[in-house]
């Protein structure tokens, strides 16, 4: 089974799905195992910072690159 990664929805003025995120950092190396829960990476929209958690277990498949700008529900990876 694969499970999607995505950049989760924060709201902003205009209300939810507007506002750019950046990927700032990968916290697991490509094709590592990773479990339910684990942070997997550092996600920032305007001023706020936040981590992204694997929903389930299985590979890391890093699709964004650290640094680049994502929108709201972008697929950023997914576990396999």
């Amino acid at each position: 089974m694969t499970e999607l990664l995505y950049c989760a929805e924060r709201p902003d003025a205009g209300g939810f799905g507007t506002a750019r995120a950046v990927l700032v950092r990968w916290l697991v190396a490509e094709g590592s195992p990773v479990r339910s829960g684990q942070p997997l990476a550092e996600i920032r929209t305007g001023q706020h910072h936040t981590r992204m958690h694997a929903l389930a277990t299985g590979t890391l498949r890093q699709q964004v690159r650290a640094g680049e700008p994502v929108l709201p529900g972008f697929p950023v990876g997914l576990i396999e």
